[in-house]
């Protein structure tokens, strides 16, 4: 580093969170390191990290993270910042938009899929919880 400059770097927290099966949570979550949601969430969800709709999870609520995979449901729209992968038994009612889409055979997506370089896709700020 050179005097008087200062680098920036994106990092991402290595803390993984699990919304579990028998989980339901009604509101907005926020989250700053890899989130899997195999419960249900009816909100919206922001993150800075990888997002996984897991097999059993469902969200009625918009995604918006760095990398979004969805195995289970989502009804809203989804935003990465870098890439979204749809599996196949995966179910999306919403527009899917990101640096790279990667949708698999099988996949049910009823809404627009559009492809932007990251520069265009705007991601929200995730408030800092205090600890």
């Amino acid at each position: 580093m050179a005097f008087g400059r200062r680098e920036e770097k994106e990092t991402v927290s290595a803390t993984q969170s699990i919304i579990g099966k028998d989980v339901v949570i009604k509101g907005e979550v926020s989250c700053e390191g890899v989130m899997r949601v195999e419960g249900s969430i009816e909100g919206n969800i922001l993150g800075n990290g990888e997002i996984t709709v897991a097999e059993t999870g469902k969200v009625k609520g918009d995604i918006t993270g760095r990398k979004v995979i969805v195995i289970g449901k989502v009804q809203g729209n989804i935003t990465a910042k870098e890439t979204v992968e749809v599996v196949s038994q995966a179910e999306v009612v919403g527009d899917i938009m990101g640096e790279k889409i990667s949708i698999e055979e099988g996949a049910v997506i009823e809404g627009k899929c559009i492809t932007k370089k990251t520069k265009l896709v705007e991601q929200p700020t995730i408030p800092k919880i205090e600890k």
